[in-house]
């Protein structure tokens, strides 16, 4: 059983085949999974005109409650699991379908052209799979409208994993963040189990 759920494990960074099914399983049922997206989602403050793109969407949890709050706006989600998009399209096939969500198959390390700005941006426990954070960071900043707010989401799932590995987490990201140019930068820790998650949000310069 160890070695089958450490084969799971390994899957969270790019969902494939069986046991990326398994992976996506989780992340759709698993609590704490869903109440750190949702309560990420209510903290960027999404409005209805809002342009709004996940990175790393998963099953598509955060993009189907984004895409209620951005109710005349747009909904767009990046994800490099081809397993993950064919999922999370199931799961917003209306609103794919309205043209209020658009899904692409891509990476954060190497963005696609967007034609317009996006207004929030957002990352639930990706920012680890990230080889240059603040690199990274400093590209999607670069597609935010001045002003715009991005949070990362971070709870850490190693096992026997504690709110001091959750406190140095959000501390990297902080550093990250500010390296990247985001200002404004502060953390909201999301009570969930076993562990609390930290979420980071900055906003983007009003300037350049």
């Amino acid at each position: 059983m160890s070695a089958l759920w450490n084969g799971v494990v390994r899957q969270f960074g790019n969902p494939s085949g069986p046991l990326g099914v398994l992976a996506g399983l989780v992340m759709r049922l698993r609590s704490s999974n869903r109440v750190r997206n949702l309560r990420t989602v209510e903290l960027l403050g999404i409005q209805p005109a809002d342009r709004v793109l996940e990175v790393g969407f998963g099953p598509g949890l955060a993009l189907a409650r984004a895409a209620e709050l951005a109710s005349a706006g747009k909904v767009v989600g990046l994800d490099h699991s081809e397993l993950m998009l064919r999922t999370a399209t199931r799961r917003n096939a209306e609103a794919i379908g309205a043209g209020r969500v658009e899904l692409l198959l891509g990476s954060a390390d190497a963005l696609p052209r967007f034609d317009q700005p996006f207004d929030k941006v957002f990352a639930v426990n990706v920012y680890m799979f990230w080889d240059d954070p603040a690199s990274t960071l400093a590209s999607l900043r670069r597609i935010m409208s001045p002003g715009g707010v991005l949070a990362l989401t971070l709870q850490p799932r190693r096992p026997g994993a504690t709110a001091a590995d959750t406190r140095a987490a959000a501390e990297r990201m902080t550093a990250s963040l500010q390296a990247a140019g985001f200002a404004d930068v502060r953390t909201e820790f999301v009570e969930v189990s076993p562990v609390i998650a930290a979420c980071v949000l900055g906003r983007a310069p009003r300037c350049a």
